[in-house]
């Protein structure tokens, strides 16, 4: 009779979006039974719950994506346009058809790393973003990537300051993650911080940690607004005055490939003082 009654009380929560299964028995063989059944169906409700917050985050991002986008995409077709006027008018302008080419060849160049950003949060987030490990020597890699921004950094009057050993800095973890964020935090300092008209990378090698620090001397990011800044899609005060903004997922995809290489990302920024980003790698 027990088993009937908790057959029918179970086909009637299945039809409901939540509940749980109450029945009172003396049997112990039941209680544990219904204790065994409720936390599943406990299982089963945030299962739903996260998928559903996964569902509005695709949908947001979606929308996000294809806002992000137009305004690119626009930008390069009203280039392609005004290069086939000039030709037309012109075509032995070499000066006036480079200058639309270098502007059309830019824009091309962020809206790639837009849609990159894209589909690297997306194989994070599915786990299809594999992390292989092996030795990587933090010094090099640094100075590899400040010599990637050598001609930015020169053309736009930036004072650089580096602070990294000549020796060997060694530590085990992937070197395609780690450059991916210090990629960010870099396009970051040089795009928020073009005012300040400085910048300086620093490593810094301690008992435990390796601290890899990334400053600049711009806007800044007021504090109420630093706990939000890794969160996706999120765009400071300072992003939303600027025009071509980007994506709002860098400093996410930043966080998240911090997390799958066990590292910690913190930010400290005074407004119109100074930023820093310090990545925290832990020695293996």
């Amino acid at each position: 009779m027990e088993i009937e009654q908790l057959c029918t009380e179970l086909n009637f929560l299945l039809k409901k979006p939540r509940g749980l299964l109450l029945l009172r028995t003396n049997s112990k063989m039941i209680q544990k039974l219904i204790l065994s059944i409720n936390n599943y169906l406990e299982m089963i409700y945030q299962k739903k719950t996260e998928f559903q917050i996964i569902k509005e985050e695709l949908r947001e991002m979606m929308i996000n994506l294809s806002h992000d986008l137009k305004t690119p995409l626009t930008t390069l077709s009203g280039y392609v346009q005004l290069l086939q006027i000039r030709y037309n008018e012109d075509h032995n302008n070499q000066q006036s058809i480079e200058a639309i080419l270098e502007k059309l060849q830019a824009k091309t160049e962020q809206t790639s790393r837009m849609i990159m950003q894209f589909l690297n949060i997306a194989k994070i987030e599915a786990g299809d973003k594999k992390i292989e490990c092996s030795q990587v020597d933090i010094s090099r890699l640094c100075k590899e990537i400040v010599m990637e921004y050598y001609d930015i950094l020169e053309i736009n009057g930036f004072e650089v300051e580096l602070n990294i050993e000549t020796k060997p800095i060694l530590i085990y973890s992937d070197k395609n993650a780690i450059s991916c964020i210090l990629h960010n935090l870099i396009d970051n300092a040089l795009k928020y911080g073009a005012d300040g008209k400085y910048f300086r990378l620093a490593v810094r090698e301690m008992k435990q940690y390796i601290f890899i620090e990334v400053e600049d001397h711009g806007q800044g990011i007021a504090e109420d607004e630093q706990v939000y800044i890794f969160e996706k899609n999120y765009r400071g005060k300072a992003a939303k005055k600027q025009t071509n903004n980007g994506s709002g997922l860098g400093l996410a995809i930043c966080r998240k490939l911090s997390e799958k290489i066990h590292a910690e990302l913190r930010v400290n920024s005074l407004p119109k003082e100074r930023t820093v980003f310090s990545l925290l790698l832990e020695k293996s």
